[in-house]
């Protein structure tokens, strides 16, 4: 590169240009780029911004090259507990549902998952709000090739590795000149499908599918929990009471789970969507409005929490 570090970092001084607003706006650079950009191609950046000559070299060919995330992408296998800022390729196996959720806050939210593999392996991946949208799309479907930039990985339910999608992360459907070398091909994806570590039962017990053709006691039921929408009713009596209504959700399907009283109150203070939870001693009943059927809570219900979020 034609400008070294201290140069940059000079003209930004000599534009006038604060140490203190300098080093703020490298930071929220490092930030956006999730630590995939080096602090010299950041400062080029923000000469650039700023509308200074730094030098004969393109800006946006060093950019490039300092953010060819190829170079940062490991295998599927690779993934492990707690690692951030991961790159991984291969095609999308399954695709399943989103679901729209209430925050704590009262904000609305959206969750979506899928499963993603290369030749090594098979792994979850987890998006949220406008990056679950995506998966809405016609063209987001098994067979395509996926690049996923800035996730972050957690032990989800069963004890298997996750990975969720941060904010400021990217999901690339049909990436250009990315390695296909380690990408199982469309003929033979469906093998690695069948031989892949996708588990649609959880903790051995009944999925949520199964639920569907029953009614009744439940002993137990695990699956991932969004808020749907917590509020106080006023009873015709005139006493007032708490409703929680969460969504339960595992790799087969979802379904509603209500809570009354002050076991709603409990359960939101200390519940946060996306958490890894087991349900014990629930009842499954068909909501006589919608027809649907519901977990509802009673004084012997609990719940136990597996990994939080």
């Amino acid at each position: 590169m034609s400008s070294n570090i201290e140069d940059i970092y000079q003209a930004l001084v000599n534009a006038g240009i604060t140490e203190e607003d300098i080093e703020s706006q490298i930071n929220e650079k490092y930030n956006e780029y999730q630590g995939f950009m080096s602090k010299q191609a950041i400062l080029f950046l923000i000469a650039k911004e700023h509308g200074l000559d730094i030098g004969s070299s393109s800006t946006d060919d060093i950019i490039h090259y300092e953010i060819d995330y190829n170079d940062f992408a490991i295998p599927i296998s690779n993934v492990t507990e707690t690692m951030s800022n991961i790159v991984i390729i291969g095609r999308i196996l399954k695709v399943f549902d989103t679901r729209n959720f209430i925050r704590k806050d009262g904000s609305p939210g959206t969750v979506g998952f899928f499963f993603m593999g290369d030749k090594s392996g098979t792994i979850k991946i987890v998006l949220w709000d406008d990056q679950a949208n995506l998966m809405g799309k016609e063209y987001f479907q098994a067979g395509e090739i996926v690049q996923i930039i800035g996730g972050y990985s957690k032990v989800g339910l069963n004890d298997e590795i996750e990975v969720h999608l941060s904010k400021v992360g990217k999901i690339i459907l049909s990436p250009k000149d990315v390695d296909l070398s380690n990408i199982p091909k469309v003929e033979t994806f469906k093998d690695l499908k069948v031989q892949g570590t996708i588990s649609l039962k959880i903790d051995s017990g009944l999925s949520i599918k199964e639920l569907y053709d029953k009614d009744g006691f439940i002993k137990s039921i695990t699956g991932v929990i969004q808020i749907e929408e917590f509020k106080e009713i006023v009873k015709k009596n005139g006493e007032k009471t708490f409703l929680l209504k969460l969504i339960l959700s595992d790799d087969t399907s979802s379904i509603r789970v209500l809570v009354w009283g002050m076991k709603a109150v409990e359960c939101i203070k200390n519940l946060s969507e996306g958490d890894s939870i087991k349900l014990s001693n629930v009842v499954l009943k068909e909501n006589s409005y919608t027809v649907e059927k519901e977990l509802v809570f009673t004084k012997n219900s609990r719940l136990e929490f597996f990994n939080s979020k």
